[in-house]
């Protein structure tokens, strides 16, 4: 079980990003491909088994709580793919748009986390919407490569949530711990 901030993709994007599946479907179809209601940007990833840490879930709370936010749009352009430590094996993601409210969210959120004494991964900031896992490279390029000219569609960002996730059978599944209106 992990325990993390994310912003949930907005109904409109989820709608828009289903209709764009067909693709990964048609060109990956031994990929994992990631259920919709599960489609969401990671702005900060606390860790396995924490979840479990009663002490870390509730400052990770009062850390949301804290948490300044402002609304902004949720503008999704394009697909690309990450490799794994997998041989051949690759995320395929749709790219979200750094809009300035969007990385200015992710320094707030973990400026206040490390205050709070989480230790954080030292990973670039790189919005995306995982799609599928386990795709084939080959297909990955391909998918990346496909002109979404029309594949941009902006919506209202909604939340901020704290999720905890599990596997379960057929993937994973997350749970909202806490969420906080972006205003």
């Amino acid at each position: 079980m992990s325990l993390f901030f994310a912003v949930p993709a907005p109904e409109g994007v989820r709608d828009h990003l289903a209709e764009c599946m067909a693709d990964v479907r048609r060109l990956a179809p031994e990929a994992t491909i990631v259920r919709p209601e599960n489609w969401h940007v990671t702005l900060a990833f606390l860790g396995r088994d924490l979840d479990k840490d009663e002490d870390a879930v509730a400052r990770a709370k009062a850390v949301l709580e804290a948490l300044p936010v402002e609304d902004f749009t949720f503008d999704v352009q394009g697909m690309g793919y990450f490799p794994t430590r997998q041989p051949n094996q690759c995320i395929v993601w749709a790219h979200v748009e750094d809009v300035h409210g969007l990385r200015r969210l992710h320094e707030d959120l973990t400026a206040l986390l490390k205050r709070e004494g989480f230790e954080l991964a030292h990973q670039a900031f790189r919005p995306h919407v995982t799609l599928a896992r386990k795709v084939n490279r080959i297909a990955a390029a391909e998918l990346s490569e496909i002109e979404f000219e029309e594949f941009s569609y902006p919506a209202p960002a909604g939340e901020v949530q704290l999720l905890q996730g599990a596997q379960v059978a057929g993937g994973v599944a997350y749970a909202p711990l806490a969420s906080k209106p972006l205003a």
